[in-house]
């Protein structure tokens, strides 16, 4: 590999982190104005409403497998007796919502417990870049948002409370929870970036965090398979090592000069601090 080759690869490198670190850091501004945003006008709302604001707990640390419960608290306001008051749910795309009646803690006080499925496992996002690529920047963004859109598709709950008395019935207003992102709070986003060149490959995996996370990962490897026969692992390197482990935000781990051949699958895994480990095939050559 020649003088310019080295020099190439890594301008490019320089310019994807540079990227993702940007992607991230839009992200992060806007979660945190939209929070701010939504706030405002929840409290302005607040105060002219007949009901309260519906407030949502969930313990991560209580998550069998994938089954969880979600508790949902609220007041109604001026409650007529004998009132029926329902909370009503749906998940996914769809708009076919269940009802479930709801329990009175104290006078107008309710409370509902939902069943939901939460996967509290990373977000992976993967990107495959070969030097020849004019438009890397553009189709790994690309490539990212819509990932993101699908997966709050996937993972979103719709859901409102309705008070019937009589022949009078109030719906208050539709809210949205994003039950995806519980996971990446818990264990962070993985970004795994596979650099291919003529006979080499490149990783570069960064464990990034909206919030400070709940675990990160330790250690990082790279499998690799010729068909569906294991044929060694390689460790990703953590850089920033003379920092102590819990205080290096985001961690970045970078492996160089991997040996490429046709008919070969490249598959990270990843340990966590807490002993959980995860898997993700990133690259199938074919060629």
């Amino acid at each position: 590999m020649n003088l310019n080759l080295l020099s190439r690869q890594g301008t490019l490198e320089n310019q994807l982190n540079n990227l993702y670190h940007s992607i991230n850091d839009i992200n992060s501004t806007v979660y945190s104005q939209t929070d701010e945003l939504r706030n405002v006008i929840n409290n302005m709302k607040e105060e002219q409403s007949w009901i309260s604001r519906i407030n949502m707990d969930f313990d991560p640390s209580k998550v069998a497998g994938s089954k969880a419960f979600a508790t949902f608290n609220w007041q109604v306001r001026e409650l007529q007796g004998d009132s029926e008051v329902l909370f009503h749910y749906a998940v996914g795309e769809g708009d076919d919502y269940r009802a479930i009646p709801a329990d009175e803690l104290q006078p107008g006080v309710f409370q509902v417990q939902v069943p939901v499925e939460i996967k509290l496992e990373p977000m992976w996002e993967v990107g495959v870049i070969t030097t020849t690529s004019s438009n890397i920047h553009e189709e790994t963004k690309q490539a990212i948002e819509e990932k993101m859109i699908k997966q709050d598709q996937e993972h979103r709950m719709k859901y409102f409370v309705s008070v019937t008395y009589g022949n009078l019935v109030k719906n208050g207003e539709i809210h949205t929870e994003n039950l995806g992102h519980y996971g990446t709070k818990y264990y962070g986003i993985l970004r795994a970036d596979i650099h291919l060149f003529e006979n080499t490959l490149n990783v570069s995996l960064f464990n990034d965090f909206v919030d400070r996370p709940s675990s990160y990962v330790e250690k990082a490897f790279l499998l690799k398979y010729e068909g569906s026969t294991a044929i060694g692992e390689e460790e990703i390197i953590l850089e920033d090592q003379n920092q102590p482990e819990d205080e290096i935000w985001p961690r970045f781990f970078h492996l160089a000069d991997v040996e490429r051949k046709d008919n070969m699958r490249y598959t990270i895994k990843v340990i966590f601090a807490n002993g959980e480990t995860y898997e993700k095939e990133v690259y199938q050559s074919t060629e």
